[in-house]
């Protein structure tokens, strides 16, 4: 597809500098080329310099480059963010709704408009998807899971299933305890791939509004995600964890089970969760400490 720069602007409600010109496609702010949307969230003098001479490039930039940039450009002070708005409304690829013929959906299971299932795809009993929703390739969402519109679930994904609970008889023999609530998936939710979102034991395992996660990515029974948590590469919630909002969970940190995650919280690279988190701090480490607050005055 291609656009406008002055399309772009009136879409970011904010004004274009310099000449309107034709934008199909995006490139990285080192490696401008003409006719690409690039973003600039650093001020340096070899990126203004590489971008001057980029020809009909439209740069989205911090207000460090105010007047000093010679070609097309719109000032932001979250270029970064306006860069993906821009990128999902004209360049990314639309979802479309069908059913692979490999796919298995269960004939109680309810799904929305334009919902996307792909192949070998098992959709269970009682199944609910909102409108909009991609299921891609090989995932098993199991009976009673809710998942809520514009939702995204990557491949050989499992939603679901039963949850690793035992308790132990005289013997020391391991007793499965069956696993008897659902998994409720808002909207807006992203879903990567190779994750497992494991079912309740009584009650769901409940993934809030806008929360995203990262791929292998092990979310256990009863966990409770609230709005806008991001959750980054094999990362580990173990079993009634609730966590609040805001949260960023940085690659392989694992949370041990039963504990409390405050709102605005991040968690380290690594960091080994063992006891609850009071909102608005960094935590690291093993086991995780309070470092700082997250966010200063």
């Amino acid at each position: 597809m291609a656009v406008m720069s002055s399309e772009i602007a009136a879409f970011l409600d904010k004004p274009l500098v310099g000449q309107d010109v034709l934008i199909h496609g995006a490139k990285p702010a080192t490696k401008p080329e003409a006719h690409n949307l690039v973003f600039v969230k650093r001020y340096t003098p070899e990126l203004l310099s590489a971008l001057n001479t980029a020809g009909e490039v439209l740069v989205l930039a911090v207000p460090d480059y105010e007047g000093q940039l010679a070609v097309p450009h719109i000032i932001t002070p979250k270029p970064r963010l306006d860069f993906a708005k821009v990128l999902q409304q004209f360049f990314a690829s639309s979802r479309r709704g069908g059913l692979a013929g490999t796919a298995v959906i269960a004939p109680s299971a309810h799904l929305g408009d334009n919902v996307s299932v792909g192949h070998f795809s098992v959709i269970g009993e009682g199944v609910q998807i909102g409108d909009n929703t991609e299921i891609r390739n090989y995932v098993v969402v199991g009976d009673n899971c809710v998942i809520g519109r514009n939702c995204l679930v990557k491949s050989n994904t499992v939603i679901g299933e039963k949850g690793f609970g035992f308790e132990f008889d005289q013997d020391s023999t391991p007793i499965g305890i069956p696993h008897l609530g659902g998994v409720v998936i808002g909207d807006e939710v992203e879903i990567g791939a190779l994750n497992t979102v494991v079912r309740g034991t009584l009650e769901d395992t409940v993934v809030s509004d806008h929360v995203k996660t990262d791929d292998h990515v092990h979310i256990a029974h009863n966990v409770f995600i609230d709005r806008n948590t991001v959750i980054t590469a094999c990362a580990e919630i173990s079993g009634s964890v609730r966590i609040g909002k805001n949260v960023w969970i940085g690659p392989n940190a694992s949370i041990i089970n039963s504990i409390d995650i405050g709102d605005n919280v991040l968690v380290g690279i690594g960091a080994v969760v063992i006891k609850s988190v009071e909102s608005d701090v960094v935590v690291a480490g093993n086991p995780a400490k309070i470092l700082r607050k997250r966010f200063e005055k």
